[in-house]
Order: structure tokens, then sequence, then C-alpha cells
């Protein structure tokens, strides 16, 4: 099975202007790849991306949990600080917080995309996260 990657990319503010107007002066409809996500810099994409925020989305790719509590019971993690993560997360655009109609709004945490490795590619170098099943 090939393993699909999620790329995540360096671009400053001003790179970023200059894309949306090239593409409204084009009439394009997207920039971005959808299986990219970018960041203004190394250093906010690390203190954006935790220990904590890789376990979770270790745990929701392989466990596939039916809630954030389960989630949370999963980890061993108190559950206002996973429902911080899980809304960073789905902020960044890595998950997806599906709702269900029942009478606590569970939120269900899923992938945003069908990918099995996040590649960091750094001006200089790549670096690769990839999910491994649950043994």
């Amino acid at each position: 099975m090939k393993n699909k990657i999620l790329e995540i990319h360096f671009q400053s503010l001003a790179d970023f202007k200059k894309e949306i107007k090239k593409a409204l002066t084009k009439r394009e409809f997207s920039i971005q790849p959808s299986h990219h996500i970018f960041f203004d810099s190394v250093e906010s994409f690390r203190k954006f991306m935790t220990i904590q925020k890789i376990e979770l989305l270790t745990a929701i790719s392989a466990q596939k949990p039916s809630s954030i509590y389960e989630l949370a019971k999963m980890l061993d993690r108190d559950f206002a600080a996973v429902l911080r993560d899980c809304k960073s997360l789905e902020g960044a655009g890595f998950i997806k917080l599906k709702d269900t109609k029942n009478s606590k709004n569970t939120k269900i945490p899923a992938l945003s995309f069908a990918y099995s490795v996040i590649a960091v590619l750094l001006p200089k170098r790549t670096y690769q996260i990839e999910f491994m099943d649950a043994a």
C-alpha cells in the first residue's frame, strides 16, 4: 500500500499575499494543493506541533476514537487539554471534528486527509512522521 503524504510547507506572509494577488488576477479558485498545510515559519510550526499533538494524530489515525472523551481516555490525558489540542489541530487543518446528533453534542475526531505520513519540508531538509498501526 502506498503511503499518502501530507506536506508541511513554510511561506512568509509577504509571499503568501503575492500568491493570492497573482491567483486573483488569474481568477484561480485555489492556490494551494489540498494535501499541503502552510506555516509562516519553522519556529511557529515548532511551537504549534507539540509531542502531545503528534500523539493525538497518531491515536486518531490508528485507533479511530468515537469521541474526544474516548481519545482522552486512550492517552490518559485531561479531557480539557485534549479538547484544546483537537480544536487547535482542526484550526490548522490537520483534523476535523465531526458533529454527532446525540444529546451530548459529541465530536468525533478524524483526520482531514487520507494520509499516513506527514512530511515536514524544511528549507534544506525533509522530515517525515509515519503513523504506525497500534499493535
